[in-house]
């Protein structure tokens, strides 16, 4: 897949029926959504603002799912040291 930015955004757009700036917009939404949720996901595993504030800024299934992943790392980095 050597496909550039530009012949997805055109397929996409083909495939949806939307224009490309409509493409364009929905993946800047979409990108800052994400980017969002990264950083207050970071501000909370870092002890930065609390369980509350983040579940209300991102909802609890990331924060759930970000505890898991982050137990899970726990528990490998464990074995390691156990081995």
């Amino acid at each position: 897949m050597t496909e550039t930015i530009t012949e997805r955004v055109q397929e996409i757009s083909e495939v949806r029926g939307l224009s490309k700036s409509e493409i364009f917009e929905q993946a800047f939404e979409r990108g800052v959504e994400i980017l969002w949720i990264d950083v207050v996901l970071s501000q909370y595993l870092d002890g930065e603002i609390d369980r509350d504030t983040a579940i209300e800024l991102v909802g609890r299934d990331q924060i759930k799912r970000a505890e898991r992943e982050v137990e899970a790392v726990e528990d490998d980095v464990q074995w390691g040291l156990d081995a």
